[in-house]
């Protein structure tokens, strides 16, 4: 399991503040971490350059005040996303136990894996609803729910694990850069990372155009997956960078 910096702590906790007030002063985010202006600055230039905020005289405002919904989520790249949808199901065995991360291209990989008489762990609440229209076994981590992304975190949703075996983990993320697998929450990625522990084998999902791209937090690196799966527009200067780290699937 990948542990977290002290800075990258502080980018998470900066960075959640600035989505909930929008704004605040850099002596406001200095008195609320406990620390000093100066690292709040340094802080806050990182952040810019990952496009997350914007510094302004005295403080400095959020790019995106609220982490896009998953109907937001789902109008994006669909074509790629049921591509992937397709090889992902490809490659799970039938009868087989799997924890199913949250995100919009596991979402839509729902119809097509139950067909495989799986055993079902997740912590999303729209995978839960889609698979609970099949037989397949199912489990629900539980919880404390993330309304954006109608996902469960937090310590009872990670404490769900503790004697759980899965013969796969398939994760998602919000960009991937070099041998970084990357998302803008830490709660998003402790839980996958525990789910990861706990498998045989571990899968990471991503678009073509998530690539070359990195969020906030680095929760694990490629190299600890098995496969990335990814669909056919990906650029083979790509295919070669990242099939360095883990084998690539398109």
């Amino acid at each position: 399991m990948i542990f977290l910096s002290l800075q990258e702590k502080r980018l998470t906790a900066i960075n959640n503040l600035l989505h909930k007030t929008g704004f605040m002063t850099t002596v406001d985010i200095a008195e609320n971490l406990q620390v000093s202006s100066m690292t709040v600055r340094r802080d806050l230039k990182r952040l810019e350059e990952l496009g997350k905020i914007t510094r302004i005289y005295g403080g400095a405002k959020s790019n995106d005040p609220t982490e896009s919904t998953t109907n937001e989520k789902l109008q994006k790249n669909i074509n790629e996303k049921k591509e992937i949808a397709e090889l992902l199901a490809d490659k799970i065995t039938d009868n087989s136990t799997i924890f199913l991360g949250a995100g919009t291209t596991l979402l839509l990989a729902v119809p097509l894996l139950v067909k495989k008489n799986l055993t079902f762990v997740t912590n999303s609440l729209l995978a839960f609803n889609e698979i609970n229209k099949s037989k397949c076994r199912l489990l629900l981590t539980g919880g404390e729910l993330h309304r954006n992304t109608e996902e469960f975190l937090g310590e009872k949703a990670e404490y769900f694990f503790e004697g759980l075996n899965f013969d796969y983990a398939v994760c998602s993320t919000n960009g991937i850069s070099n041998n970084n697998v990357t998302t803008s929450m830490t709660p998003e990625g402790t839980i996958q990372n525990i789910a990861i522990d706990h498998a045989e084998k571990a899968i990471i999902v991503a678009d073509h155009t998530k690539l070359n791209h990195s969020d906030i937090i680095t929760f694990q690196n490629l190299s600890k997956f098995d496969y990335l799966v990814t669909d056919s527009k990906i650029e083979k200067n790509d295919f070669k960078k990242y099939s360095k780290y883990t084998k690539v699937i398109y």
